[in-house]
């Protein structure tokens, strides 16, 4: 049977998978990006916040078409006790305009909308597919085993993207399996607002968002942080 070969294969259609696959698309490579997910962001993990000067190198002026919330133009830093706080904040209206700083964007959204240029590109995503395996041949990776009908798939280059806790990259030793002090959990909600009342508590504008990043009572002193973003 005939190998199913590419110059590169993707492993996870995260931001940093697609990134990835779009810019080797870009130069001309035959490339396919493997997601478990049912659609690229089914399966995402972020707090929320995408930042524009690294994306814009892969994509120029992604904001005027991408799936984006709002232009980031206040950070604050917020140490808390149990009665008080101390504050640091940094506010610009350039952040409201191009080339801006930063987004906070609905991974599910954003990531269908990155993977769309990455096919645009000329690269192929396939959805609902999951790697269970490296293939090896003389010592080096040469491709994925899926446990599929698709059966195995083999390239020149394997890009494991698949998260912080892969067991592709345990199984192939480049890392051991972490430990629970070495990773962190984190508990998100989102909660909608009207565009008004987001507005004027936190004192934008239509079109400007904040981000806040707590630190202190609010974890009980322990390492850690929370974090509100718009």
């Amino acid at each position: 049977m005939e190998e199913e070969k590419f110059d590169a294969i993707v492993v996870g259609a995260g931001p940093a998978g697609v990134a990835a696959a779009l810019t080797m698309a870009q130069a001309g490579l035959d490339v396919v990006v493997i997601e478990r997910g049912s659609f690229a962001g089914a399966k995402n993990v972020m707090g929320g916040i995408l930042y524009s000067q690294p994306t814009a190198e892969i994509v120029p002026d992604f904001w005027e078409e991408a799936p984006l919330e709002r232009p980031i133009i206040e950070q604050r830093y917020l140490l808390l006790t149990e009665d008080s706080h101390i504050g640091l904040t940094y506010r610009t209206e350039a952040f409201a305009g191009a080339p801006y700083n930063s987004f906070t964007v609905l991974r599910a959204d954003w990531d269908q909308w990155f993977a769309s240029k990455c096919e645009e590109a000329g690269a192929f995503v396939i959805p609902e597919m999951v790697v269970t395996d490296l293939l090896w041949r003389n010592g080096r990776v040469v491709g994925v085993t899926t446990g599929q009908e698709e059966g195995d798939l083999y390239a020149d280059v394997v890009i494991i993207a698949d998260g912080a806790n892969s067991l592709l990259a345990q199984k192939a030793g480049m890392h051991k399996e972490w430990e629970p002090k070495e990773q962190a959990l984190v508990a998100k909600e989102l909660i909608r607002l009207d565009e008004q009342i987001i507005n004027e508590r936190f004192n934008v504008s239509d079109d400007r968002g904040v981000a806040m990043e707590i630190f202190g009572q609010s974890t009980s002193y322990l390492l850690g942080y929370g974090f509100i973003y718009t």
